[in-house]
């Protein structure tokens, strides 16, 4: 306000000032004398009156430029640290979205250790029945939470109290705790309430363990990437990105938020990413001899998304091997027995100049960022620092995807078969039934069991059966399309939703997988066998609109197949029609 007062005083001066001289103008000849005094008065006065305008105007311009400056280094940590507030947010929901697995009725909540109240602080629960403090005097509490061990209300009333409010307890309640770690310090916990004690078995406390060791792990990682980036300037876009992941998507779209994020911050005219085999196949099947292309940004190449290359030999391995950053203005006579891929390639690319980072996921090496560009300019310590921090970004953010992959595959696939498991079957009919109904569409399911399957595991054994599940199971996948939905439902038995099918064209799918399994010859340690599978089936909605009804009227055109002498398919109108 005032700098504009000046502004306007000023220019009421150089008004004045434009005046004068035009009544100088005007001053006749004759008065020589009097024009020359005015003269020296009116130059004196014209530079006076410009640098006064000068200094005005620079003192406006110094105020503009303060307007549209960056925010202090204090504001800018806050806004990075608000940045991993948010991504704590989501790994809560990770807990969560993977808690519902452990048992589809158990209840859930996180807790973080408050030191002032040395005490444990609810940070989200899904039900109310969590007390808000849960405090870490008492040595019953404590052993149960390090050696996760079962606590059964019946057995510990006056804990369970101590933990849960009052409602209507039964006494079958149970809980299970797991710790969370932080610098191998217990920092919090994860608990899970079931309604009864056969609700959690071993399996879903394997379960909720690997759920807190994910929880451990991206806490680490949340406290060193907010250490890495409040140690830099001008880093918050990294955040940005991270904020935006969701590791319930696949890794592709992690790869292309990062592809955006590098376009931001370098000059380049080509960008690889890349990973090791056994990193996208969670196993060592090569033992990371190869690596493959994951992404690609920039130059036309013969290399491209999905290409395998040596990981030993060539320039875009040698992050992944050395597990250091490269930065080479001529990286062809710096490194004269590499290659850029492989032998077999082109040699008519100029891209010399070249920065490399490791991606490194869960302490490994496992896949490079690099960067090329052709001319002599090399890539600065600060590209190096940058490029540095987003690789271990993409390597936080590429473990919390896998872990999340792994943890929720086990939670909804049967150990053995592989196959969706009970539960999520049931949940993933629920959806379908949905989407059929939005669509208008026809959906048949098949509820199917491998006969006279006890006197397999009686006469040759658990784990022969154990073979015949595994074999039925990829025949039942193999002669379905990729959008069915296949099951294992119980002990022998299977499920299958044929989607956008009716009972006519779904029969043909079914008697299918019938005759494949009888003709199949099992063969386990030199011994062969034959087996038969029964099956039932129904129609969404000719039969019902309901998972419940659906699945009961498939099962009992099962069991008519079995009472006819198994080896076959009815259909619910079979059924029907036989009672008519």
């Amino acid at each position: 306000m005032q700098q504009m007062t000046d502004l306007k005083n000023h220019t009421k001066v150089l008004a004045l000032f434009c005046i004068f001289v035009f009544i100088y103008i005007l001053i006749p000849s004759s008065y020589e004398s009097i024009s020359n005094v005015l003269t020296f008065f009116v130059l004196i006065l014209l530079v006076i009156v410009l640098y006064s305008y000068y200094q005005l105007l620079e003192k406006l311009e110094s105020n503009d430029k303060r307007t549209f400056e960056p925010e202090p280094k204090v504001d800018r940590a806050h806004n990075q640290s608000a940045n991993t507030n948010k991504m704590y947010k989501g790994l809560k929901e990770i807990i969560f979205s993977l808690s519902k697995s452990v048992s589809i009725n158990s209840k859930s909540a996180f807790y973080i250790f408050d030191p002032d109240k040395q005490a444990f602080h609810i940070q989200t629960e899904n039900s109310t029945e969590f007390k808000e403090l849960i405090n870490t005097d008492n040595s019953v509490f404590m052993e149960h939470l390090i050696k996760n061990k079962k606590l059964h209300q019946k057995d510990f009333p006056d804990i369970w109290e101590k933990l849960f409010l009052k409602e209507s307890w039964r006494g079958s309640e149970c809980a299970i705790f797991s710790p969370i770690h932080l610098e191998k310090t217990v920092i919090g916990l994860i608990v899970i309430r079931a309604v009864h004690f056969t609700e959690i078995t071993d399996t879903q406390i394997n379960i909720l363990n690997e759920i807190s060791s994910l929880v451990s792990f991206s806490l680490e990682s949340l406290n060193h990437l907010e250490k890495s980036v409040l140690a830099e300037q001008n880093k918050s876009l990294i955040l940005d990105v991270v904020d935006k992941l969701d590791f319930k998507s696949d890794s592709q779209n992690i790869f292309n938020q990062f592809k955006y994020l590098i376009r931001t911050f370098f000059n380049f005219e080509r960008l690889t990413i890349s990973l090791k085999i056994e990193t996208e196949n969670r196993r060592k099947i090569d033992k990371g001899l190869n690596s493959i292309i994951k992404l690609t940004d920039g130059h036309d190449d013969d290399f491209n998304e999905g290409d395998e290359f040596p990981t030993n030999g060539s320039i875009h391995g040698l992050p992944i091997i050395n597990r250091k950053i490269i930065n080479s203005v001529d990286w062809p006579k710096n490194y004269p027995n590499m290659f850029r891929f492989n032998s077999s390639e082109n040699d008519d690319y100029n891209l010399k100049s070249i920065l490399g980072v490791p991606i490194i996921i869960d302490g490994e090496s496992r896949g490079s960022i690099l960067l090329e560009r052709s001319g002599s300019k090399p890539f600065s310590i600060n590209n190096e620092k940058d490029l540095g921090l987003m690789g271990t970004v993409l390597g936080s953010a590429l473990h919390w995807r896998y872990e999340y992959e792994k943890i929720h595959n086990n939670a909804t696939h049967d150990g053995l078969s592989g196959l969706l498991n009970h539960q999520t079957f049931k949940e993933r009919f629920s959806d379908e039934i949905l989407r059929a109904a939005r669509f208008q569409q026809k959906m048949a399911v098949m509820i199917f069991d491998l006969d006279k399957f006890k006197k397999v595991n009686d006469t040759l054994g658990h784990q022969y059966g154990d073979y015949v599940i595994q074999e039925v199971s990829k025949i039942m996948q193999d002669n379905v399309r990729a959008v069915d939905v296949v099951a294992r439902y119980g002990g022998e038995e299977f499920a299958v939703i044929l989607i956008n099918s009716n009972v006519e064209m779904s029969n043909i799918v079914a008697q299918r997988i019938v005759d494949n399994i009888a003709d199949f010859s099992f063969i386990m340690d030199g011994v062969e066998t034959k087996i038969t599978i029964s099956g039932g089936m129904s129609e969404y909605p000719t039969h019902s609109d309901n998972t419940k009804d659906l699945i009961e009227l498939a099962d009992k055109a099962m069991y008519k197949t079995k009472q006819e002498g198994g080896n076959g398919i009815i259909t619910h109108i079979n059924t029907v029609k036989d009672h008519e």
